[in-house]
């Protein structure tokens, strides 16, 4: 998929949902192609702003930043990650599908998962100057496009009516919820385990 497809998800989503519905791409090409590229951003930003920008909670406060080693770390084990929380969405949707009267290829739902997720990869590059205020209004907007994109996607990419594909892309939402708990409690975890953020002084 060409970056003008990406960005053509944000502004017609339904007519890029059924090109990418009408490819043949396999779950390796969208995972080199298009995931594994996206999901560069997110972390790359965040080390970016959390090593050399920084963050405040007000005017008043001491600018935070974390040490080099520590946010590197970080970010690699965030980019890992979202692989994972994408490869586990796509399987869930993959076998919940059945449910809903669609017997979609994995190749399908991978596409689904990963494309659906386009606008929070986008706005993670604010993530590069951290204004907290800004930076959440932001992610609140890409959630909620997201949100949309997945509404939009399910009946095109799944194969079933509008109806089903409601009640299918809610459940959908309820487990990418399920997979975002599990990832918090694996970071508290990895903080445990010495992982945790070190900050500068």
């Amino acid at each position: 998929m060409s970056l003008r497809n990406t960005f053509g998800l944000l502004y017609e989503p339904e007519q890029q949902w059924q090109k990418i519905s009408e490819k043949n791409d396999s779950i390796v090409k969208t995972y080199f192609k298009f995931l594994v590229v996206m999901a560069l951003i997110p972390p790359s930003a965040a080390f970016v702003g959390s090593t050399y920008v920084g963050w405040s909670l007000s005017f008043t406060e001491e600018t935070q930043r974390l040490t080099v080693d520590s946010a590197l770390k970080l970010s690699i084990a965030a980019y890992f990650a979202i692989l994972a929380a994408v490869f586990a969405l796509a399987a869930f949707i993959h076998w919940m599908a059945r449910t809903y009267g669609s017997s979609p290829s994995m190749k399908r739902c991978m596409n689904l998962a990963a494309y659906s997720c386009t606008p929070l990869f986008l706005v993670s590059v604010f993530g590069a100057y951290p204004i907290l205020w800004m930076d959440m209004l932001l992610s609140l907007v890409a959630i909620a496009w997201a949100v949309y994109l997945l509404y939009t996607g399910v009946p095109i990419m799944m194969g079933i009516d509008k109806e089903r594909g409601f009640m299918f892309a809610g459940s959908i939402i309820t487990a990418c919820m399920c997979i975002l708990v599990g990832m918090l409690a694996v970071t508290v975890i990895f903080w445990g385990s010495g992982l945790a953020p070190a900050f500068t002084s």
